[in-house]
């Protein structure tokens, strides 16, 4: 009798009335079991625990990097120069496919080590430089080698989620994946504010550089991808995965999408200045991120048949009807938009899921890194150019009309991503027939 009751002893039970006595439904603690396996098994691979970790770093140095560079800069030089600096930082993004593609190349060993050393030394630099008040075009040529020379810890981590899992646990592993960058970009930036203002202006670029090394060399003691041989002659052609049509259009609809999610990240503080509330920006991004946190734990827990339907196209789909309801009810009441935007956020972290294992289905043999690295820099592109549209957007007809804007832009981005799922990977035996071998 007393296996039948949740958190009352036995002999305390007798004594309480029925009503405050809660009953265990032994079919619901089974259904609660079965929809937690997919992370209960992904927490019992051997050596997962360090990976884990490994992915952790990562994310968190991805919040912190930006804002602590502005930050240390900005103690020196005031936010104008800092600004420009970050700016510049960023613009090394788009050297990422060459990394990529150097590490299918050679391996990801004789990239990376290089590479980490490089950017300690730049960074190391950069902050010598600052603390002596050093020429500011020192600064800006060390946030440039920087940027450019930090390992693709984000590219080498999602390979080696892919080389770890298989079927409904690389669905499990992304999806914690996605929550894992959420949590990064919120806490990041957190972490960094308080270790200048609590440590030294460098603190946060230390802690950074520590997190960068630490998740480097964890990632290059597991086994990855790249063990499985050189690429052949005939695939070393100039364009390397872009030779690949599905993939380039791939690449567009991923543009389309993320100059979605930034119009929606720029629209909701732009409705709450525009009515007087700017906490309730705070609050609706908020909404947001813990709805694509939801929503990506929500779809590595669910089973094999029902995760598969969540197709970077369909997951496309339900953002822009979400976005939709968002535009709607930005005309009515707050308590609305607020509900409304929660429920858009579920369908950020699936579709991000959907995107990387989608990248991962259509990268040609031997060019995963490069594969992955292209997507990284249509993700940025995309960010940038719905920066520069939203800006013109809200200006001229205010943020009801950027929502909108945002869901036609999940819709097109849709519509291209079933056209690059439709056409599928290019096979080995394609590309020796459209490249020329090398002599």
């Amino acid at each position: 009798m007393a296996g039948k009751w949740i958190g009352v002893p036995s002999a305390t039970t007798r004594r309480l009335p029925s009503s405050l006595v809660v009953r265990a439904d032994p079919a619901k603690v089974a259904e609660c079991m079965k929809f937690l396996s997919s992370y209960r098994q992904l927490f019992s691979l051997p050596k997962f625990g360090s990976s884990l970790f490994a992915g952790v770093a990562g994310k968190l140095k991805l919040g912190i990097s930006s804002v602590a560079l502005l930050l240390e800069v900005a103690h020196h030089r005031g936010f104008k120069q800092a600004a420009i600096v970050v700016s510049v930082s960023a613009l090394a993004g788009v050297t990422a496919p060459l990394r990529g593609r150097l590490m299918d190349r050679y391996g990801y060993a004789l990239v990376m080590c290089p590479s980490l050393v490089a950017y300690l030394g730049a960074l190391t630099v950069l902050v010598l430089n600052e603390s002596a008040h050093g020429p500011f075009a020192t600064t800006v040529v060390c946030a440039f080698v920087a940027s450019t020379s930090i390992p693709p810890i984000q590219i080498v981590t999602r390979l080696m989620w892919g080389a770890m899992t298989t079927g409904r646990l690389r669905t499990t592993v992304l999806s914690l994946d996605a929550v894992l960058t959420d949590v990064g970009y919120i806490v990041g930036p957190t972490v960094a504010a308080f270790l200048v203002a609590a440590v030294a202006p460098w603190a946060g670029l230390a802690a950074s550089a520590l997190l960068t090394t630490s998740a480097t060399l964890l990632l290059l003691s597991r086994k990855l991808p790249h063990q499985r041989g050189q690429p052949r002659s005939a695939e070393r052609h100039w364009l390397g995965s872009l030779r690949n049509r599905a993939l380039r259009t791939l690449m567009v609809a991923v543009v389309c999408f993320f100059m979605a999610v930034r119009a929606i990240e720029l629209a909701l503080p732009a409705w709450a200045q525009q009515h007087k509330s700017p906490l309730m920006g705070g609050v609706l991004l908020s909404c947001m991120s813990v709805g694509s946190m939801a929503g990506g734990l929500i779809l590595g827990a669910l089973p094999t048949r029902r995760s598969a339907r969540a197709t970077f196209p369909v997951t496309l789909a339900v953002l822009c009807l979400g976005t939709s309801l968002v535009a709607a009810a930005s005309f009515v009441w707050t308590a609305v938009l607020i509900v409304a935007t929660a429920f858009m956020g579920i369908a950020v972290g699936p579709s991000f899921v959907a995107l990387y294992a989608t990248a991962g289905d259509l990268a040609p043999a031997n060019m995963a890194a490069e594969t992955q690295s292209w997507i990284g820099s249509s993700v940025s592109l995309g960010g940038a150019a719905g920066a520069a549209v939203s800006g013109v957007v809200i200006q001229a007809w205010g943020p009801g009309a950027l929502l909108v804007l945002a869901a036609a832009s999940s819709a097109a981005a849709s519509g291209l991503a079933c056209g690059a799922v439709r056409a599928g990977p290019v096979t080995s035996e394609q590309v020796r027939e459209s490249i020329p071998i090398a002599p």
